[in-house]
């Protein structure tokens, strides 16, 4: 699945006004609703793994934190909709509402979701921003785990990408965080198992 292919999926049929909460004429279908904190490694596993059992079975998402980086990782999972936790607090009945949406066949994403992820698929520019359809880590997170994995040390990676060591700190925080782990081995051994550091030299070589 491609970054437009997940566009096109979150565009109204009929040429109707692109919105967060999209209805379609599809027959009614099951769905589970599944809650995490954020869209991390257990997350991402977790519904890759409901989807290779469960594909006709869509998902309602219920998450804490989740950005538009997110949604694209784990649209080819069969998630219909994701609501943040934050928004049911502020109106009780959405769930409902999108409970019954998705049963309908429809798509709910958090407001404004939608159309950045429409918007950067056009624009090919952004699209490295928001990564690949199924990938977890962001492009500028697996630029920096392809150089540790090389070996070279936090002021290395700093100097070959143009960052400053305290930038790639912080993303190397990020990385353990989303992956649920403590040490740049664990680390560069899931990119290895997912096919990143093979996906970034190709990439590197055209």
């Amino acid at each position: 699945m491609s970054l437009n292919a997940v566009a096109e999926g979150l565009t109204p049929r009929g040429g109707a006004p692109a919105t967060d909460l999209v209805s379609s004429t599809v027959a009614p279908r099951d769905f589970v609703v599944m809650t995490a904190e954020r869209v991390d490694r257990a997350c991402h596993d977790a519904l890759k793994s409901h989807y290779d059992r469960h594909p006709d079975i869509a998902v309602v998402l219920v998450v804490d934190l989740v950005g538009a980086h997110d949604i694209v990782a784990v649209a080819p999972y069969g998630v219909a909709a994701v609501v943040r936790t934050a928004e049911l607090c502020d109106d009780p009945d959405l769930l409902q509402r999108v409970k019954a949406l998705a049963t309908e066949g429809g798509h709910r994403l958090p407001i404004g979701m939608g159309s950045c992820i429409r918007t950067a698929a056009a624009e090919p520019t952004r699209q490295q921003t928001l990564g690949q359809p199924g990938v977890l880590l962001k492009p500028s997170e697996v630029d920096v785990l392809v150089l540790v994995a090389e070996g070279l040390t936090r002021t290395g990676i700093a100097r070959r990408l143009g960052r400053t060591p305290e930038q790639v700190r912080s993303t190397l925080k990020n990385i353990f965080g989303r992956l649920g782990v403590h040490q740049r081995a664990e680390a560069v051994a899931y990119a290895a198992r997912a096919g990143l550091l093979w996906a970034m030299s190709d990439r590197e070589a055209r």
